[in-house]
């Protein structure tokens, strides 16, 4: 029998785009904006980038001077998130000829990060309750987002993720956030001793490139070894490749359970989101397990999509709880640092018939790309 058409047009499609609950939160507790496309209007301005002479980002002047800011975010807090971006961005810039200053999505980043941070280690019960009623009583309101999100549990205020297009630059948002979750895990009532930091990288010559920019940034930083022992746990970022994780130890794997618990895990483009990987995430996840996790891709919405199943419901509650940013490419395009492309190889002498078969060609190619652009809203 054949299928029935849904007739039904209030049916959302389970996409991450509809479903960012944490990443709207966070917007939610700073400004009246719901996602980056209302802050852009206000603060992409070049003029904006950088600190005053009182050592106080123009971004902060401008978020109160513009009345942007919402009523749960005091500007004597602000002031305090302001102040430990400036001394993080001090201490990687300290041994760089060309000195960093944040474009705005980048700040927002950042700030979005020191505000989920104090609340974990300093109110994680009351976070865990205002992630929830705001998940029943805002967002599930709204037409246009997927209302099917599971509540949060303790367990997923344990990872956040960043959904940032490829050349917005994410590997140094990686370095401000192990300077982060470091400050705010030396200055929390801690329990546990952090065990080990980890970086899991897709391949060896991103982990080489990872261990140069570490030290760009002045962060202690080496190349994971089993040999290494205790040696760096707690205190230096150990690099691997994401590959190198297994069940149990072999010639050049290493056991998930030997990095016991409460690590600081970092993952760069590590989860490929295919059935088939599910075994990665799963070691991946086990090595964060009672610890937290930072996970960075350009590709987090691609990567649901081709999943299907209780595996895509799975993956959408995962990023929906844990995406606390949306930088991804249309907004990255949209404020103008996508790559628009001309063709400069066509011969003047083609014969019109050739002619037309290559941009017929290059016709359908841009259809295609312009249907799955609009599949993914």
């Amino acid at each position: 029998m054949p299928r029935r058409p849904n007739t039904n047009r209030n049916v959302v499609p389970a996409k991450l785009n509809r479903s960012l609950v944490l990443c709207r939160f966070m917007f939610s507790q700073l400004t009246a904006s719901k996602d980056i496309d209302g802050m852009s209007e206000s603060l992409n301005d070049p003029q904006l980038e950088g600190i005053d002479e009182t050592g106080t980002s123009r971004f902060y002047h401008a978020l109160i001077d513009r009345s942007l800011l919402s009523g749960e975010m005091p500007e004597e807090k602000l002031l305090e998130y302001d102040d430990h971006i400036r001394v993080h961005t001090d201490k990687i810039n300290a041994g760089r000829k060309d000195k960093l200053e944040w474009k705005y999505f980048q700040y927002l980043s950042l700030l979005f990060t020191e505000m989920y941070l104090d609340r974990y280690f300093n109110g994680r019960e009351r976070l865990l309750e205002d992630l929830n009623d705001y998940l029943q009583s805002v967002f599930n309101s709204e037409a246009g987002n997927y209302q099917e999100i599971e509540p949060f549990t303790p367990d997923d205020l344990g990872k956040l993720a960043f959904w940032n297009a490829t050349g917005s630059g994410k590997t140094l948002l990686m370095h401000m956030n192990i300077l982060q979750y470091l400050y705010y895990y030396e200055h929390s009532d801690k329990r546990d001793r952090l065990n080990r930091i980890i970086l899991l990288t897709p391949n060896e010559g991103l982990t080489d490139q990872h261990l140069d920019e570490l030290k760009l940034s002045g962060i202690d930083a080496v190349n994971f070894t089993k040999e290494s022992g205790n040696a760096f746990l707690g205190k230096t970022v150990e690099v691997m490749e994401i590959t190198k994780l297994a069940d149990e130890n072999g010639d050049k794997t290493v056991a998930v359970g030997s990095f016991e618990s409460n690590n600081l895990v970092l993952v760069d483009e590590g989860h490929k989101g295919k059935e088939s990987d599910s075994k990665w995430r799963d070691r991946r996840n086990k090595i964060s397990e009672s610890g937290f996790c930072f996970e960075y891709s350009a590709t987090f919405g691609q990567a649901i999509a081709s999943a299907s199943g209780r595996s895509r419901i799975n993956l959408l509650n995962e990023y929906a709880h844990s995406t606390l940013f949306d930088y991804s490419y249309k907004h990255f395009y949209n404020d103008g640092y996508g790559k628009d492309y001309n063709i400069l190889n066509l011969s003047h002498s083609m014969e019109e018939e050739q002619s037309r078969l290559y941009l017929t060609a290059c016709l359908l190619s841009f259809y295609e790309q312009t249907l799955f652009y609009h599949s993914q809203e």
